[in-house]
């Protein structure tokens, strides 16, 4: 065991809201975000929104080597939405540049800002809602961690086995006549209490 000192950088994952939904599905939307601090990875818990806004509070905290804390210039978050029939999609992604944050809190030793809205970019280049986050980092932090030993965070939300039926229930299930169904059924029923 090898007792480094480096940085710490936290990152306080708190809400969202004016999200695009990448499905159609009725029922509530099922969110998380994943987090990627140079070459560590991590994931937040799922959830739903209510009332328009999703909420987390989580907080993660990514330990920095003294190369790191030179070379990290930006923490790339990707806000996923869960889908009960087919792979998650991805709803649109935040670069969040913290190279100033970690040079100015390593001369101070620590620094913390406030959680404030940053931009959600689409696929296409535009911004469609906010994701509120919070940054904090300790400088000087010693921790015993083996040479070339990385810490991961928790892995990404488990995914259920692709079913073979999953595509045909994504043509099919929106163009089926609904109506038309369950007024063929309630028909049906009625002609056959008159005999």
């Amino acid at each position: 065991m090898e007792t480094t000192t480096h940085g710490v950088l936290e990152l306080l994952l708190v809400s969202a809201v004016g999200m695009k939904h990448a499905h159609h599905h009725l029922g509530p939307q099922r969110y998380y975000v994943t987090i990627q601090c140079g070459d560590q990875f991590c994931t937040s818990k799922i959830t739903h929104g209510k009332h328009r806004r999703i909420w987390w509070n989580e907080k993660f905290r990514f330990p920095l080597s003294p190369r790191e804390c030179r070379e990290l210039a930006k923490v790339t978050l990707k806000v996923m939405e869960r889908d009960k029939f087919a792979e998650d999609t991805l709803v649109g992604e935040i670069r969040v540049h913290v190279g100033e944050i970690i040079r100015e809190g390593s001369e101070r030793e620590f620094l913390q800002m406030k959680p404030a809205p940053y931009n959600i970019v689409l696929r296409d280049g535009t911004y469609k809602g906010e994701l509120k986050l919070g940054l904090k980092f300790l400088s000087g932090v010693s921790s015993e961690q083996r040479p070339g030993e990385r810490r991961q965070c928790a892995a990404a939300p488990p995914r259920r086995p692709y079913a073979v039926y999953t595509p045909f229930l994504n043509i099919t299930l929106p163009c089926v006549p609904w109506r038309r169904f369950f007024f063929f059924c309630t028909r049906s029923n009625r002609w056959t209490t008159r005999e």
